[in-house]
């Protein structure tokens, strides 16, 4: 397990360093769609709109229904959704793709497609009973102010309401790119800022490889984990981070309830404060570590890639404009492989992600920017993500690893300093952190 936390690890630390996705926010065209209409819409035509406003990754196996016509285009786009999770046939063989879909069938077939995972968002209340079908999906739609009346769920789909779906949920509006433009636009000035935030993490096990486990091993191994995050960002190449968190059980035994570490990036070089309670051992007493070169991002080059998306991806990631500054995202990965046009100037991350892309089967993500009416500044940021493994890893505990962050930013371009402490200057140099990402991949050789 130990290569692929390495690589895990890495992917996720970006995330948490930037405080946002690190995909750009111009991703999708908007849906072409009918005129609105008040008939009635079949499975079969849902599904063909589906399928054409969102990218899904092609079928490995065509499957086989006794109503759809073999080698037709619905045969290749129901095969599609079912390798997907999208939908599944019926017992009887038959997909009935004439049969009129009800709005809450939609919305869950929208909501796999996007890869909304069936486990309840920590932290956000379900419009819906936690008896309701549709209590899990409805707790994420809420929190990125999904606009439904929920007691709709069982009237039969129209093709205005299925467009209207379609377009809040898998299509990026013209006025939303403008916002983000100017918002991109205003980002490009930005010299120093702060960050102050919270990032939160929960685990969904992999019942089959954690049944051979002490209860009391499996409760340490799903217990989440939160903590508190600041930070200053002096751009290009500097960064303070002040984290804080509880302790994990296993410390806990070991009277250690709480952890805190300090982190300072000057150009490519990493320093950190270990807690006193893990810094024994060291050759000396400050507690500060030393990394050459273990900090891999160009944190420049990491901000202007922000203005670029890789063409795979725009039919995946979606934007919402909200109103008053606000912006609603979400979206899929399917390949992290996608994001490796991103990483110019980020040495080290992309066989970071090559890493990792062999443990994480599909990342799902969400949230709801708020950007400054004025300077269209980021002013907060508030995500949910969904990472699930693949489910064919020997001894993988974990099926799913749901982050949420809620970061907030100020003090833009206010002169900010990042100035390495004294005692830092003395810290025990420990070998680079790209060294041993390196060995790790020649061991697999």
């Amino acid at each position: 397990m130990k290569k692929r936390n390495i690589a895990v690890t890495g992917l996720l630390s970006l995330t948490m360093l930037t405080g946002v996705p690190a995909v750009n926010v111009l991703a999708a065209e908007p849906v072409t769609t009918m005129q609105a209409q008040t008939e009635q819409m079949t499975r079969g035509e849902f599904f063909v709109m589906l399928a054409r406003a969102i990218d899904l990754p092609e079928a490995e196996a065509q499957y086989s229904y006794k109503d759809v016509e073999r080698d037709s285009e619905l045969a290749r786009i129901v095969s599609k959704l079912q390798a997907n999770g999208v939908l599944s046939g019926y017992d009887d063989g038959m997909v009935y793709p004439k049969q009129v879909l009800k709005e809450g069938e939609a919305i869950a077939m929208l909501s796999r497609a996007l890869g909304i995972p069936e486990q309840e968002v920590p932290g956000v209340k379900s419009p819906l009973p936690s008896s309701h079908w549709a209590h899990n999906t409805a707790s994420w739609l809420a929190a990125v102010n999904f606009d439904y009346k929920w007691d709709n769920l069982e009237r039969p789909l129209t093709k205005q309401v299925a467009e209207a779906l379609i377009q809040q949920m898998l299509s990026t509006s013209d006025s939303t790119k403008k916002l983000l433009e100017e918002s991109q636009k205003a980002q490009r000035d930005v010299r120093s800022f702060r960050m102050e935030g919270t990032v939160a993490f929960s685990m969904e096990g992999n019942e089959k490889t954690l049944a051979s486990l002490p209860e009391e091993t499996r409760k340490e191994m799903l217990q989440g984990v939160s903590m508190n995050i600041k930070s200053t960002f002096e751009v290009p190449d500097k960064m303070y981070i002040q984290t804080s968190m509880k302790a994990p059980a296993a410390l806990e035994k070991e009277g250690m309830d709480h952890m805190a570490f300090e982190q300072y990036i000057l150009g490519k070089d990493m320093y950190m404060k270990m807690p006193d309670n893990l810094s024994g051992g060291m050759e000396h007493s400050s507690g500060w570590v030393k990394m050459k070169n273990g900090f891999p991002i160009d944190m420049k080059a990491m901000v202007e890639q922000m203005s670029g998306i890789p063409p795979q991806l725009e039919k995946k990631l979606f934007y919402r404009d909200l109103g008053e500054g606000k912006i609603a995202f979400q979206g899929r990965i399917d390949k992290l492989s996608d994001l490796t046009s991103m990483m110019n100037g980020m040495q080290g991350m992309t066989d970071t992600l090559k890493e990792a892309e062999g443990v994480i089967g599909s990342i799902y993500m969400q949230g709801v920017m708020e950007l400054d009416p004025a300077t269209k500044l980021v002013k907060r940021i508030q995500t949910q993500t969904a990472v699930t493994y693949k489910d064919n890893i020997e001894d993988m505990p974990f099926k799913r690893m749901i982050m949420t962050q809620d970061m907030k930013y100020s003090d833009y371009n206010d002169n900010l300093k990042v100035q390495l402490p004294e005692e830092a200057k003395k810290a025990k140099e420990l070998p680079a952190a790209l060294e041993g990402i390196s060995a790790s991949q020649a061991d697999k050789k």
